[in-house]
């Protein structure tokens, strides 16, 4: 819709009646690098940001093993700087120190890891969000039942735990959390050492996680595996609530550095600490964009080791997980230095940084603020009609949750330009509902008329536990409702608006979890 019929819009919703789409916004500058293909402005820089109540981590680290001479197992050096980097990491995602259970070596045995998940589980409180590290020798056996090779972690006792057992003991924790994010920088298979063996060397300083792997599969990618994700799986785990990073894909050896720590690892902080990109422009850096991140620094690490192939970090679950930081207006100085410089990786993984070539449209918006949900939280929505006439039918819109909280209706419009929260506004701004209630919307002062142009609307209906600050969004007023800015800063500002809605205002100290759905109308 154009401004002029914007603006008669705004003259019908003073008399109750508003218009269903709204029209494009003015032109607002772009904070951050340009659209466009314009040139990388380097890294992003990314503040430690405070840590939260509802946030817990825990550390596992196995760089001595237990000694048995039927199974010798290679001490790895550098798994005394992955604990700090893995405590760097959970600072990053808000992790107080006091929610920090680091199990290292001697402690890290089975029995210790189990007892440690089952105190994390007793902690752990519905909404909350956990991390999970774990560094050390993995290792891969044939399974004849399964017709398929199963890679293990190895503790320091060597009693191993499959994938699968480490699921089944993660998914009471998961079935709580609002998010559940687990890093392993450990061998999936063991291509590069001799079949039951140990690691008999290292090639260019970098020593390879891994572990007494069989015969069947220490040949690398002719044999199924049985990775997390099917894990996972069969422990009866959804992975929309559930990210999963592994530092190698299962036929891959992945590398130490002693001097270091894991590569991956080392790759993962510094991209959650700022060299990350937001590579499509959404205002938050997602999961998938921290892999791609931190494989095009794993590259160019190895780039100079002619005998080494970059081993590949594999992402399962939610990869549209945003874990830890939004883009913020350039007027907002940074709380901690800048990276040394931004990072050029090795070809082929050069456009590994480059901004997008466009900016994402509103209804791309409006999907990745759902995946931010906890699907464990159910939101129900009916329409009275999918589809509406412009002019003359009316939207109705059926709103049920699992959960009591605040509701709120944001729309990307048909004109594939405007983005409008709907609900609360000016005239109505009662969004509570109670768990198992049904809210009919729009209520009687306020209706909603097919406007157009012809084409199809997205709605995505949230219900937060705690109501957002919504003055601090940057906004331009659309009669009674609001309209984001959607430049770079206020892309930001909407997902850091919903992702952390428990963290001020009346929500101080609740759940930032919240649930979501969203439905598409069709105007004609």
């Amino acid at each position: 819709m154009s401004g002029r019929r914007l603006a008669r819009g705004a003259r019908i919703l003073a008399a109750g009646l508003a218009m269903l789409t709204v029209g494009a916004l003015a032109p607002v500058a772009v904070a951050g690098p340009a659209s466009g293909g314009a040139e990388d402005a380097g890294p992003a820089v990314a503040a430690t940001p405070s840590p939260r109540a509802g946030r817990h981590a825990l550390i596992i680290g196995v760089g001595r093993y237990q000694a048995d001479p039927a199974r010798p197992v290679t001490p790895l050096a550098g798994v005394a700087h992955d604990m700090h980097s893995a405590r760097s990491i959970a600072a990053m995602l808000q992790v107080p120190a006091a929610n920090t259970v680091v199990l290292q070596d001697a402690q890290a045995t089975r029995a210790g890891i189990e007892q440690a998940l089952a105190a994390l589980r007793a902690r752990v409180q519905p909404g909350d969000r956990v991390f999970i590290y774990w560094s050390g020798h993995g290792s891969r056996y044939y399974d004849e039942h399964a017709q398929a090779c199963v890679e293990t972690l190895i503790p320091h006792d060597l009693k191993d735990f499959s994938h699968r057992e480490f699921a089944q003991r993660v998914r009471p924790i998961g079935e709580v959390a609002d998010k559940l994010f687990v890093v392993y920088d450990a061998c999936h298979s063991g291509g590069a050492t001799t079949p039951g063996t140990a690691p008999a060397r290292s090639w260019g300083g970098f020593q390879p996680k891994t572990s007494g792997v069989s015969a069947q599969c220490s040949v690398a990618s002719n044999v199924r595996h049985r990775g997390f994700e099917a894990a996972a799986g069969a422990a009866g785990m959804g992975l929309g609530d559930v990210v999963h990073i592994a530092s190698s894909r299962p036929d891959e050896v992945s590398f130490d550095n002693p001097a270091a720590g894991g590569l991956a690892t080392v790759a993962l902080r510094r991209c959650l600490q700022g060299e990350a990109r937001d590579l499509d422009g959404s205002g938050a850096v997602s999961a998938g964009e921290v892999v791609a991140c931190a494989q095009a620094l794993v590259e160019r690490t190895l780039a100079d080791q002619p005998q080494l192939l970059p081993h590949h970090l594999t992402l399962a679950g939610n990869r549209e997980f945003v874990p830890a930081w939004f883009s913020r207006p350039a007027s907002v100085a940074p709380a901690v230095a800048a990276p040394a410089a931004p990072v050029v990786p090795a070809a082929p993984a050069a456009a590994a940084n480059r901004p997008p070539l466009r900016d994402p449209t509103p209804a791309e918006l409006l999907l990745q603020l759902h995946a931010q949900r906890d699907t464990k939280r159910r939101v129900d929505l009916t329409l009275d009609a999918p589809r509406l006439r412009i002019g003359s039918d009316a939207l109705g819109l059926a709103v049920r949750s699992s959960h009591a909280g605040h509701v709120h209706v944001l729309m990307a419009g048909t004109d594939g330009r405007s983005l409008t929260l709907l609900f609360p506004n000016a005239l109505d701004r009662d969004n509570r509902i109670a768990a198992g209630q049904t809210l009919m919307l729009p209520r009687p002062a306020w209706r909603l008329v097919a406007g157009g142009p012809a084409g199809r609307d997205r709605l995505l209906v949230l219900v937060t536990d705690a109501p957002p600050d919504l003055s601090a969004l940057p906004a331009s007023a659309a009669g009674p409702f609001v309209q984001p800015v959607l430049d770079l800063s206020g892309r930001g500002a909407l997902q850091r608006l919903f992702a952390l809605a428990g963290a001020g205002g009346s929500g101080a100290g609740r759940s930032d979890a919240f649930g979501a759905a969203w439905l598409d109308v069709d105007e004609f």
